[in-house]
């Protein structure tokens, strides 16, 4: 099983999850995150509002499947729920790795895929999929406020800038302003 590295900043976010989606699309080319910010790899995350974690979890196993995906791990705990699956692309395409991380307490999923054969285009393919397991769902994608600056006026460049850098250190997330004063 082929993966990309872990980031470990990001998987102790999340209480160290096992297997952490949590990383960018750095070094493949045909991979979508909703991790990764720059144009070409970034996907919204998704967000359900019908019923519970637990049964969100069933339901993307079940759209897997009935989208030919085979479910490769399910882990539905109490912090939780994480589906890996892989979808067949063909002989010339190869494997193609899905993941799926739905945060307890929360409605958002948040997702992952890649294809393990890199050096060829995917035209698309990885994109399609994941719409076609959304809309399979009737979930709705998150909308986004990127902070974004782009170097060239209407479209987007490799020499946009995202934004500040989020602080690597173990308090990320608080500040003065989360204290009562």
């Amino acid at each position: 099983m082929l993966r990309a590295p872990v980031s470990l900043f990001c998987c102790t976010l999340w209480h160290l999850l096992p297997f952490c989606l949590c990383h960018s699309c750095a070094g493949l080319d045909t991979c979508l995150s909703s991790f990764d910010d720059r144009p070409g790899h970034f996907i919204a995350p998704w967000t359900f509002d019908n019923g519970s974690r637990h049964e969100a979890v069933q339901q993307l196993v079940n759209a897997v499947r009935e989208a030919g995906g085979v479910v490769q791990e399910v882990t539905d705990g109490d912090r939780y729920g994480y589906v890996y699956a892989t979808f067949e692309g063909g002989p010339l395409q190869g494997v193609d790795d899905v993941e799926l991380l739905l945060p307890d307490g929360d409605t958002t999923v948040v997702l992952r895929s890649s294809a393990r054969k890199q050096g060829l285009p995917d035209l698309g393919r990885n994109e399609r999929r994941l719409e076609q397991l959304r809309r399979r769902l009737g979930w709705e994608p998150v909308p986004i406020l990127r902070n974004r600056r782009r170097a060239l006026l209407f479209v987007e460049s490799p020499w946009d800038s995202f934004g500040p850098v989020p602080p690597m250190g173990s308090d990320y997330g608080s500040s003065d302003l989360d204290t009562d004063q």
